[in-house]
């Protein structure tokens, strides 16, 4: 778990803290934790890592991955299983589920706990266990469990990991300084310049014109079939409904007459008064101003010399003056006539002198007074209970398995069905279909459920309008058919065998110059087909500024020796950049600006804390001592992939 968030977020604390909770309600399958009984590919409940008295088997190894890949797929849409995977996604989540079952180890080790108490309420905060009032709803939170397959104890389990995570995590991560003298040669690293030569050698010249047959272009199909899979898309059936389609019980006059009666005080006549005061520590300086308020001072001016200040209380009815003085101070303030000055009066604060300011007599309304205002509060407390009731019915069929049109078809809601969706919404077979945006929520969720055929709900707009739906139909992520994309392979199959061509050229070309030769010698010696050599460089403060991406060769001009040379691979089959370092000019550390000694040393505390963070998380695997099974790892990666074997 640490270190994706150590390679993810940028300061200590929320890099550590922030994924965790990514990771606990960013989705709905995010809070899964099978116990490894699950079986797959006949690999069954073996386990394939061991961490100290955890063991982590292939089952839980395997739906973790599933859950990590739908998580990364809310970002890329398009990203596929075998793309993920390749790209390291199984190996991060299993050194996640390593470095948290170690850390949870040493956090019991050292003592540390959590309350079921803890649990409950953060479970209770969780907003994805909130129902249509905005609420926990345990029905919500049941539903959820079911629809995840996984039990209340895995997801108090997860709770209790996170929050001993967070006990320790946060007060090592936070590292208020570094000194100057620790920031110094890191000053000196960024303000290091580097100048260096490169030359590109591009795949397109030589990238043959023959046509190698369909053997040839399946072969490669078959190499790179994640750039041709196209990815998974679902079919979605789904009714919206809102509180249009709810039906809502009329208002009576008697419901009227009861709120009425039942609120006589509201609507009986009332009087509110404001005051203007001020409180005094001790009697004598109460009568103090009282005698110049009354001699002709106004009340804030004779505070003020007192060293006082005087206030103006709101609008207050009797009940409500009494609290804040006491209930003599509020009958005496309410029987004075207006401009009359009370006091000093006693209270629990101290003695207050108080001028009746402002007086508000409310005569009383009567039931037709009333009756359009208690009508119209009734109305919309019976249409919010109406679609909460409405809301709960739904929930409470699809709950207990009642087919999506079944449902529709009880409510007399229009049942609407997509064509195959992918995560965007787009339709590759129907390209002119686009769902309207607002249903944006609704497909995120439909891509998280894990079958075809369970009815969810999910709101549109927040407690206004709804849609109850089911995936229908899984397409499985695929190529096309090889007629269909046979052009563009032979295109991609040419430049990828020009970029042999051009590998080699470049690899000739690094020998060469590490044979004594200059890089513009030796890429003219590579043919007319070689770029001219140019010069590249600056310095390493310069890299990523204004949050630019950093171009991939400087990149590596800046991670190599003095006077080695490298080959860079330009993505896409495009060609090979063969980079020679040839200047490197770092500043003496003592002779840097002590200003700007301070201003790198300031964002390199959370560095530090991230660096503690990880190095506590070693020990924490160091302690536990870690056995990874590397055989059964790569029969998971090759079932994972589509490359296994047929059984």
């Amino acid at each position: 778990m640490i270190t994706a968030i150590r390679n993810l977020f940028s300061s200590a604390i929320g890099k550590f803290l922030a994924l965790a909770f990514v990771a606990l309600v960013g989705v709905a399958f995010a809070l899964s934790d099978v116990t490894g009984n699950s079986t797959f590919g006949g690999l069954g409940g073996a386990t394939v890592a061991e961490v100290g008295n955890t063991d982590i088997g292939v089952g839980e190894l395997r739906d973790r991955v599933n859950l990590a890949y739908n998580q990364a797929r809310q970002q890329q849409p398009g990203l596929t299983k075998t793309a993920f995977v390749e790209s390291g996604g199984l190996d991060q989540v299993l050194d996640q589920l390593i470095e948290g079952a170690a850390f949870e180890q040493l956090t019991k080790e050292m003592g540390f706990g959590v309350s079921k108490r803890l649990i409950d309420g953060r479970i209770a905060d969780l907003p994805i266990f909130a129902g249509v009032s905005g609420r926990f709803d345990q029905g919500a939170y049941q539903a959820f469990l079911r629809q995840n397959g996984i039990s209340e104890a895995q997801l108090r389990g997860d709770m209790a990991q996170q929050l001993l995570l967070e006990q320790i995590a946060e007060p090592i991560g936070r590292i208020p300084r570094v000194s100057a003298a620790m920031a110094q040669p890191y000053a000196a690293l960024l303000l290091e310049k580097r100048r260096g030569s490169a030359t590109f050698v591009p795949a397109s010249p030589f990238a043959p014109t023959t046509d190698p047959g369909d053997a040839a272009l399946r072969k490669y199909l078959s190499q790179n079939a994640s750039r041709y899979t196209v990815p998974e898309r679902r079919v979605i059936q789904y009714a919206l409904f809102d509180r249009s389609a709810v039906p809502v019980p009329a208002v009576t006059d008697a419901e009227v007459a009861d709120v009425y009666k039942a609120n006589a005080a509201r609507y009986a006549a009332s009087e509110t008064r404001r005051f203007a005061q001020v409180i005094a520590p001790d009697q004598a300086t109460a009568n103090a101003i009282a005698t110049k308020v009354r001699s002709g001072a106004s009340l804030a001016a004779a505070a003020q010399a007192a060293g006082l200040s005087a206030a103006t209380t709101g609008d207050l009815t009797q009940s409500a003056y009494a609290a804040t003085t006491n209930a003599a101070a509020a009958k005496a303030g309410f029987a004075a006539k207006l401009g009359e000055l009370l006091g000093p009066t006693q209270t629990e604060l101290g003695w207050a002198v108080a001028r009746v300011e402002n007086i508000q007599v409310n005569p009383a309304r009567t039931l037709a007074d009333a009756s359009a205002e208690i009508r119209e509060e009734l109305a919309k407390n019976k249409a919010n209970e109406a679609i909460v009731d409405y809301y709960n019915a739904i929930q409470d069929a699809v709950n207990g398995g009642a087919a999506i049109e079944e449902v529709a078809s009880d409510r007399k809601l229009e049942l609407v069905e997509t064509p195959a969706l992918l995560p965007t919404g787009r339709a590759p077979e129907q390209p002119d279909f686009a769902l309207p945006p607002e249903l944006a929520p609704m497909i995120s969720q439909a891509f998280q459920a894990s079958a075809e055929g369970e009815g969810q709900l999910v709101s549109i707009i927040e407690n206004e309008k709804f849609a109850v739906f089911a995936v229908k139909s899984i397409v499985a992520a695929a190529p096309p058919p090889f007629a269909e994309i046979r052009a563009g392979l032979l295109a991609d199959w040419r430049l990828a065998e020009g970029q042999k061509v051009a590998r080699d050229k470049a690899r000739a070309i690094v020998k060469a110059v590490e044979g004594g030769k200059g890089l513009g010698a030796a890429a003219r010696e590579a043919g007319p087909n070689v770029g001219s050599v140019q010069t590249i460089g600056g310095s390493r403060a310069e890299l990523g500024q204004n949050g630019q991406p950093v171009p991939p060769e400087l990149a590596l001009l800046f991670s190599m020796a003095q006077g080695s040379v490298k080959t860079l691979e330009i993505p896409g089959n495009r060609g090979w950049m063969v980079i020679a370092l040839d200047e490197v000019d770092r500043p003496n550390p003592k002779d840097i600006d002590p200003a700007r000694v301070a201003a790198i040393a300031q964002p390199l505390g959370p560095a530090f804390g991230n660096e503690l963070v990880g190095q506590l998380v070693a020990e924490a695997k160091r302690r536990a001592g870690v056995k990874i099974n590397k055989n059964l790892l790569e029969k998971l990666r090759k079932e994972l992939t589509g490359t296994a074997p047929a059984q």
